[in-house]
């Protein structure tokens, strides 16, 4: 279905630009201001091509992003974002985007089969070597310290090296040095970074989840077997992340490969989808709403 699909969705809702902004403005009624939202965009390799669609929703529909957070593939996706690709530009990124673009194979593999060094040349041409305290809102990214087994939360610096290091799964990428310390996926032991952005100040966290232990057909190369034991390994701890979300959106990826390149457009029009029909969902929500100092009431504009 392509958006076609999509289009029935909003007609069948009458007008769910018109529900959301309701539902906005009975927010700053509650709060005395605009609430935050918060999106935490999920690891998932290829499949992260989704996030795409997911913010292409996000912007057709005007709906504003105070915090932003990513993990993996969500973090690279992210990145472009929060860097200023964002509708049209994103959505021509995401159906572009292959293998060549991120990863070179080691010829002597020491300590992963390839390296994601290309995933900096192609984030480069498109938004420069910013910092983190230079993009236009908060943006965090989740990895994990090989030394110490922890997760790292960078939010400030040079934001493309964090991005690879969130991106390096293990064995197959080589772990990305930052200040002497190796790290390597974020999705090891924080898959779907909501509560970063609950802590941050976001009234309202939306996940995006992409990554579930559903049927799919059996691993046919190293990097499918690894990604494959990673996904069934973690899927509970996702769970857990994704605990402290007020929405989560699931796009239906069941078929579509985690290593794979071709799918990019099914992806894209996946994730428009899947966030439609969850955000469809939101005006009917109660969502509880934090205690904060009351500030002026502004308009949230349409």
């Amino acid at each position: 279905m392509h958006r076609g699909g999509v289009v029935s969705i909003m007609t069948a809702d009458t007008s769910l630009t018109q529900k959301l902004w309701d539902r906005l403005h009975e927010w700053v009624r509650r709060l005395g201001r605009k609430p935050k939202i918060g999106l935490a965009l999920g690891s998932g390799a290829a499949l992260g091509v989704a996030h795409v669609g997911v913010l292409s929703v996000f912007h057709e529909l005007k709906i504003p992003i105070a915090y932003l957070s990513g993990c993996s593939a969500g973090a690279f996706v992210g990145a472009l974002y929060a860097g200023g690709v964002e509708g049209s530009a994103l959505e021509t990124c995401g159906r572009a985007y292959r293998w060549r673009d991120a990863a070179r194979l080691n010829y002597v593999p020491k300590m992963g089969l390839a390296t994601n060094e290309r995933m900096a040349s192609y984030l480069q041409k498109r938004i420069g070597t910013p910092t983190f305290e230079s993009l236009r809102l908060p943006f965090y990214v989740v990895a994990t310290n090989l030394t110490t087994g922890q997760v790292k939360c960078f939010n400030t610096g040079p934001v493309i090296p964090a991005v690879r290091a969130s991106c390096a799964i293990p064995g197959i990428f080589e772990p990305v040095e930052i200040e002497k310390e190796l790290y390597c996926d974020g999705g090891l032991l924080n898959k779907v970074p909501c509560r970063i952005l609950r802590e941050a100040g976001a009234d309202l966290v939306i996940g995006v989840e992409l990554n579930t232990p559903g049927k799919k057909r059996p691993p046919e190369n190293v990097f499918e077997v690894i990604n494959r034991a990673l996904e069934i390994a973690l899927f509970s701890q996702a769970t857990a992340d994704c605990q402290t979300a007020d929405l989560l959106i699931r796009p239906d990826l069941d078929g579509l490969d985690d290593f794979e390149f071709h799918q990019n457009a099914l992806l894209i029009e996946r994730g428009r989808q899947a966030t439609y029909a969850k955000l469809a969902q939101w005006p009917q929500l109660h969502t509880p709403v934090a205690e904060s100092p009351p500030e002026p009431v502004s308009d949230p504009g349409r």
